[in-house]
């Protein structure tokens, strides 16, 4: 399956995902093209070229009217959308996913989980963790049942709630993974809950910790909404150089991304 497994976080918390991989060989030389490109674009960071990629990979797939290949494009389309914000079009493209893979009987846990984060992020935090549970139930797999434990510390964190999420923290800590984007949204995690804890030193130091992954695994919008809320972190603190330092380098990053920084 060619599928990406996301990392919760994306903001607020949850997000990000690993490279997509193949088990089984190309159907169709241009879907396998279009598909190799987006995946390329994808790894350098380059989320919005690997949108269009992706669109032309689903495109594609629906005219071969081919389940698998149709949920894993729109399941990958999503995550891109969901990187960049864009929550509306990557709802639009889980739903479809959602569809494919019923038909195609796939395990739907990595497309719950994504509308998990969605959710999240949109607010909808009753309907968020109904999903988590939705996905503990499908998927015994290490890595689901850790964005799922993030999930539920970001949702403790948006209800002002240190205590659950720190114990949501603890509980995926007893999951062993080594992706930098899993890692860098668990350090993320761990930065809102200290600042709820009014320790605003460590928090910016676990921002810190998830810039650096962010950056390495080449997730640069991550990378620069973390940097700023390390500087808010600094700021609160009293370190106005750190502060200062981050909060420019954030504002940087989002500008060459075409982002306005607020």
């Amino acid at each position: 399956m060619r599928r990406f497994f996301i990392a919760l976080i994306l903001l607020t918390l949850v997000g990000c995902a690993t490279s997509p991989t193949s088990t089984m060989p190309p159907k169709d030389k241009e879907l396998s093209r279009a598909s190799n490109l987006a995946r390329a674009a994808f790894e350098d960071g380059a989320t919005a070229k690997a949108i269009d990629l992706y669109r032309k990979a689903l495109n594609r797939a629906r005219a071969m009217d081919d389940a698998t290949e149709i949920g894993n494009a729109a399941y990958n389309l999503a995550i891109c959308h969901i990187i960049l914000g864009q929550l509306d079009q990557a709802s639009t493209s889980l739903a479809e996913a959602k569809a494919a893979f019923e038909r195609s009987g796939n395990n739907p846990a990595d497309v719950l989980l994504l509308e998990a984060t969605v959710a999240q992020r949109q607010g909808k935090l009753e309907q968020a963790l109904s999903l988590a549970d939705e996905v503990l139930s499908a998927s015994p797999n290490e890595s689901h049942r850790f964005q799922v434990e993030l999930l539920k510390g970001a949702v403790a964190c948006r209800q002002d709630d240190p205590a659950h999420a720190r114990t949501a923290l603890v509980e995926a800590d007893k999951h062993h993974i080594a992706n930098a984007p899993l890692l860098a949204a668990r350090e993320r995690l761990a930065g809102n809950i200290f600042l709820l804890e009014r320790n605003p030193a460590e928090a910016a130091a676990a921002f810190d910790r998830a810039v650096a992954l962010f950056q390495e695994a080449k997730h640069y919008r991550d990378m620069a909404l973390t940097l700023r809320r390390a500087g808010e972190a600094y700021q609160e603190a009293g370190d106005t150089q750190r502060a200062e330092d981050r909060l420019f380098r954030a504002k940087r990053s989002l500008a060459a991304q075409g982002e306005k920084a607020e």
